[in-house]
């Protein structure tokens, strides 16, 4: 949602895509998502090439599981570090997000990322890093 709500701003597309991330029924007929259908694909194709990180943190999800501890600290520290740091990235398509959560922390994220971080999350991630097996660019595809 938020990928393509940068890509509707930098472009002016208001008009081309006046329903994009609405929450409502009426959004969601078979005509509004034709009309979007290239967008989505737009917005797929810029997700697709983003470099990624992952860490094998298996549990089953829940609250108190450690993947609902890493995630949210996670986010918040490369979000303070992002904007301490500032980016050097002046063309990212980040930067017409309408949310400034996203355009100031750099991430395309909006949950966790003005939360405080717990510096013991650097521990915690650490012990899964050598049981996560390396993923090679073809097995992103």
């Amino acid at each position: 949602m938020h990928v393509g709500r940068a890509l509707i701003e930098k472009h002016g597309w208001h008009d081309e895509y006046p329903h994009w991330g609405e929450q409502n029924p009426d959004a969601e007929t078979t005509s509004v998502r034709e009309q979007e259908h290239e967008l989505e694909q737009r917005v797929s194709e810029y997700i697709r090439d983003l470099p990624f990180l992952w860490v094998d943190v298996p549990a089953d999800p829940g609250p108190e599981c450690d993947r609902a501890v890493i995630e949210p600290n996670t986010i918040a520290r490369v979000s303070h570090h992002r904007r301490s740091a500032g980016s050097s990235d002046l063309d990212w398509l980040g930067y017409h997000s309408p949310k400034s959560e996203v355009y100031q922390s750099g991430l395309w994220n909006v949950r966790h990322v003005s939360d405080k971080f717990d510096p013991s999350l650097v521990d915690q991630l650490s012990g899964y890093i050598p049981s996560t097996n390396a993923l090679d660019h073809q097995s992103r595809i």
